[in-house]
């Protein structure tokens, strides 16, 4: 039986903010609810648990940005292009493969949120939140100096686990239907001082990797080496490792999913050195401040996506984000990457209400965990999207904020004009199955039929 120890009440915890709204975790998803609720002209408050933004772009050391677009143009044309144009402009990022420095791209995440007047928090992780009925009233963070109350009249989830809304009560889902695995992890790596003239091509590091895994001298269960080029002439991105079987929500299995990761970054340097062209003089680099995560939570909203709404490129009158990458899911539990490309031209769109959980009033969620399917999750989950679904976000709670209402209350069709107005490639017209928007006065039931 385990043991459990009872924590003293605490009282008179200070407040230190009250503010329209409040977003919690400053990965892609919440740099774009951020700046969304800022820019529409909400006093805003970013919290997050590290000392800089960008979440699986710095901390989880993820490159490059995952393309999206749709003939020829970026789907994410909101806050997202301003992240990228401001890495640019601090020679962060290099084009068309759109390779980024983790580090510039901390800079270039925190000067666009402090431009757009977001207050951001640092160092403090999510505690609870202090509930008032089927609202949140604030939110308990742990910092520095112990405990703290923050305030606010919406919130957003943005902390890619779906932590605030699970903490809050609402209902989710995770991982895939079958038995609840979610996709694996993987720790990122880059090597330095490589002679990019001499690596061999990549159906002969795929023949040694298999022979290295068939000896023993690998244990990795990706099937194939995935890396990239980078912003450095002798540096390659190597996103390969894989984790299967540890939770990302769980205290004791995420650390031991760290150590996994490692243990195979370890495996891959020397695998790299002694066995590949071009790696003799090769170094680590860097790794990322923490293990990547695909999935965990989804939350469930009012409304949902499938992956049948994906095959068909499903339309909506308050689509607030279009996506075109593909199903791309890494095999929970073992070896195997399922991609399933949409037909040439065409997208699908998320509705509003995927965005609006159930179980509480005054709450929206961004980023990864939505209200979608494990299928349509792998596709939306990269992170141009996951910024704009947090634009999104800002937006409707900035409304919401400002009109007295509940998220469920704001108009999805208003949530897309105001983001097209602000320059979100959601221009209508789009050809396509479409169904029916999310308003007030339709049901979750109705949505989810």
């Amino acid at each position: 039986m385990p043991a459990f120890v009872t924590r003293p009440q605490q009282e008179a915890i200070p407040v230190l903010h009250d503010v329209d709204v409040i977003v919690v975790g400053g990965g892609p998803g919440g740099v774009g609810a951020a700046i969304g609720a800022a820019r529409n002209g909400a006093k805003t408050l970013l919290i997050e648990r590290y000392g800089f933004l960008g979440g699986m772009a710095t901390a989880g050391h993820v490159n490059p940005w995952m393309p999206n677009h749709h003939d020829g143009k970026p789907l994410d044309s909101g806050v997202f292009q301003d992240w990228c144009k401001r890495l640019e402009e601090l020679g962060g990022m290099k084009l068309p493969h759109r390779h980024f420095c983790p580090e510039t791209a901390k800079l270039a995440a925190e000067q666009i949120c402090l431009e757009a007047g977001v207050e951001i928090l640092y160092h403090v992780s999510l505690d609870r939140p202090l509930m008032a009925g089927d609202k949140i009233d604030s939110v308990l963070v742990l910092g520095k100096s112990g405990l703290s109350a923050h305030r606010a009249k919406v919130f957003i989830d943005t902390s890619g686990d779906a932590d605030l809304a699970a903490r809050a009560g609402c209902p989710f889902e995770f991982g895939r239907e079958l038995d609840g695995a979610a996709q694996p992890m993987t720790t990122n790596f880059d090597m330095a001082g490589v002679d990019l003239k001499r690596i061999p091509d990549r159906k002969t590091i795929q023949e040694k990797y298999d022979r290295a895994k068939a000896e023993g001298r690998i244990q990795c269960p990706r099937e194939n080496v995935l890396y990239f080029h980078t912003v450095e002439e002798d540096r390659i991105h190597f996103n390969t490792t894989r984790v299967t079987g540890h939770k990302g929500t769980d205290t004791l299995e995420f650390s031991r999913a760290e150590i996994e990761g490692r243990r195979q970054v370890a495996q891959f340097i020397k695998f790299l050195r002694e066995e590949i062209s071009g790696f003799e003089n090769a170094r680590l680099h860097s790794m990322g401040a923490q293990i990547g995560v695909r999935e965990t939570r989804r939350v469930k909203g009012r409304a949902y996506l499938t992956r049948k709404d994906y095959e068909r490129g499903s339309k909506f009158p308050d689509g607030i984000c279009r996506v075109t990458y593909p199903i791309d899911i890494h095999n929970p539990t073992g070896t195997g990457t399922e991609m399933v490309h949409l037909p040439k031209g065409t997208w699908y769109e998320i509705p509003y209400g995927c965005l609006v959980p159930q179980g509480c009033e005054n709450l929206l969620v961004g980023g990864r965990p939505i209200s979608v399917d494990h299928a349509v999750h792998s596709s939306m989950r990269v992170m141009p999207p996951a910024c704009t679904v947090g634009q999104a976000c800002g937006t409707a709670a900035a409304i919401a904020a400002q009109r007295g209402l509940t998220p469920a209350q704001v108009d999805g069709c208003e949530v897309k004009k105001v983001m097209i107005a602000q320059g979100v490639n959601l221009v209508d017209g789009a050809e396509g199955e479409t169904a029916a928007p999310f308003r007030n006065d339709r049901s979750a039931a109705v949505l989810s039929a």
